[in-house]
C-alpha cells in the first residue's frame, strides 16, 4: 500500500474498491468500438468470443450482467466500405444511416456468440430523451429488471438512427453510467483500448504514472484524462472519468481496463489489480434525486446571486425567486435546470416549480410579491431543496 506522500493527486486506496468489485452482483459492462472492431470496421472475432465467455462465466457465478455495446456505426461503415453489390463504397453515408446498417450486424454477432453459452439476449436501444424523461426512465428500469430476473442478457446501445445531437448521449460511456443507474448496478466495467488512467498519455510522456484507484470528482484526475476521441469511438479517457463521476453519484464503483486482453472481465470481477478503479460517493443519491443528477438533461439555466450560491452549496437550502438574477432556456414545470453562480460556475441542478416565462417574471422578487405579478402563487420556492442536487 502506498504511503500518503506517494499518492498521486486524487488517488485513493484500491483494496476496498477491489473488494466491492468481487462482491458485485449486478454489473454493467461496456465495450467500446475500438475494442470490439478491427481498424477496417470488421468485428474482432477473438474479442467477441472471449468477452461472451467471460460474461457467461460471470453469470454462472451468480452475477447479473447488462452489456452496453458500441460498434454499430463502425460495422455499418465497414460493411459499406466493402461495397456490397450495387452500393458504391465510401459514398458519404451519415452516422445515423450507418448505425441502421450496422446495428443488426452487431446484434447478430452477439446473438451467435451467446448461443454457444445457452444465453438468450435482448436488444435495447435508448436515446437521452428516453432516460431524461422520468416516466420513460422508470419504464426502462422495469423492463430491464424483468429481463434480468428472467435470466436474459440485455444488450444496450444508443439509438443512433433517431438520436439527434441535442438528444444523444455523446458516447456510450455516458450511456453505460446511466444504465448502471437504471438497473441499480453495483459496478460498472468500462472495457477500453487502454489499460488504465495515467497522469498523462504514457505513449508520449515517459513520466506518466498509472492510477490504481482514484476519486473521479478530483480535478487532477479529470485533468490527467485529457480529451480527444478515437477513430471509431466518440469518447476517450476524459469521457470515462466523467462516466465514473456520474456512476459515483449513485454509489456505483467503476473500473476502466484493457478490453482486448483475454479474460480481463473475469480478473476485474475477481478483484485483481487491473486497470483503474474509481471510488463512488460514500452515500449515493437515491430515488428522484439520483435521476436528477445522472439522467435528466437540463432544459435551461438559472443564474443566482452570491447569497443564494452560498446557501445552495452548503446543502439543504431551496432556491427562492429573490436569489435568481437571470433565467435562460425554455422549460416547463417539473423540468430539470442547471443552476450557476455569477461566474458561470455550476452549483447544481434541480426540478423547477415554475415554467420559464413565469420564472423570468418573478426572478429577483420576494415571495410575498409573486401573487401580485402572476395573479397567483404557484410555489414559494423556484426549486425546492428536495428536488435539488449540488454539483459533485
Amino acid at each position: 500500500m502506498k504511503s500518503g506522500a506517494d499518492l498521486l493527486p486524487g488517488e485513493v486506496a484500491a483494496g476496498p474498491l477491489r473488494e466491492r468489485l468481487q462482491a458485485a452482483r449486478r454489473v454493467v459492462v461496456k465495450v467500446g468500438s475500438q475494442v470490439l472492431c478491427q481498424p477496417n470496421g470488421a468485428v474482432d472475432a477473438a474479442v467477441v468470443t472471449g468477452l461472451s465467455a467471460d460474461v457467461a462465466a460471470a453469470r454462472a457465478d451468480g452475477r447479473q450482467i447488462v452489456l452496453v455495446s458500441s460498434g454499430a456505426v463502425a460495422l455499418g461503415r465497414g460493411r459499406r466500405a466493402r461495397g456490397l453489390a450495387g452500393t458504391p463504397a465510401g459514398d458519404g453515408m451519415g452516422k445515423q444511416a450507418l448505425a441502421a446498417l450496422g446495428q443488426p450486424l452487431l446484434m447478430a454477432r452477439w446473438q451467435d456468440a451467446f448461443e454457444v453459452h445457452a444465453t438468450q439476449v435482448a436488444q435495447i436501444l435508448l436515446t437521452h430523451a428516453d432516460l431524461g424523461h422520468r416516466g420513460r426512465f422508470l419504464h426502462a428500469r422495469r423492463v430491464m429488471a424483468e429481463l434480468l430476473d428472467a435470466g436474459v442478457l440485455p444488450i444496450v446501445n444508443e439509438n443512433d438512427t433517431v438520436a439527434v445531437e441535442e438528444l444523444g448521449f455523446g458516447d456510450n460511456d455516458q450511456l453505460a453510467a446511466m444504465v448502471a443507474h437504471v438497473v441499480g448496478a453495483d459496478a460498472l466495467v468500462l472495457l477500453t483500448e487502454v489499460d488504465a488512467l495515467y497522469t498523462a498519455d504514457p505513449r508520449t510522456d515517459g513520466r506518466a504514472r498509472r492510477y490504481a484507484a482514484a476519486d473521479p470528482r478530483h480535478d487532477a484526475v479529470l485533468a490527467g484524462a485529457g480529451a480527444g476521441t478515437s477513430h471509431f469511438g466518440t469518447g476517450g479517457m476524459h469521457s470515462k472519468v466523467l462516466a465514473a463521476r456520474k456512476a459515483a453519484a449513485v454509489g456505483v464503483v467503476t473500473v476502466v481496463a484493457a478490453g482486448k486482453l483475454a479474460g480481463m472481465l473475469g480478473r476485474v470481477l475477481a478483484g485483481a489489480a487491473e486497470g483503474t478503479v474509481f471510488r463512488p460517493a460514500a452515500h449515493g443519491l437515491t430515488g428522484r434525486r439520483s435521476w436528477i443528477a445522472t439522467s435528466a438533461r437540463p432544459k435551461g439555466t438559472l443564474q443566482v446571486d452570491a447569497g443564494a450560491a452560498r446557501a445552495l452549496r452548503s446543502g439543504g437550502a431551496s432556491l427562492l425567486p429573490i436569489g435568481v438574477v437571470c433565467v435562460d432556456g425554455s422549460f416547463g414545470v417539473g423540468d430539470v435546470v442547471a443552476v450557476i453562480d455569477g461566474d458561470g460556475q455550476p452549483i447544481g441542478r434541480g426540478r423547477v416549480r415554475y415554467g420559464a416565462d413565469d420564472a423570468r417574471k418573478v426572478a429577483g422578487l420576494r415571495s410575498d410579491r409573486i401573487a401580485a405579478v402572476l395573479g397567483w402563487l404557484p410555489a414559494t420556492e423556484l426549486v425546492h431543496r428536495d428536488d435539488f442536487v449540488v454539483a459533485g
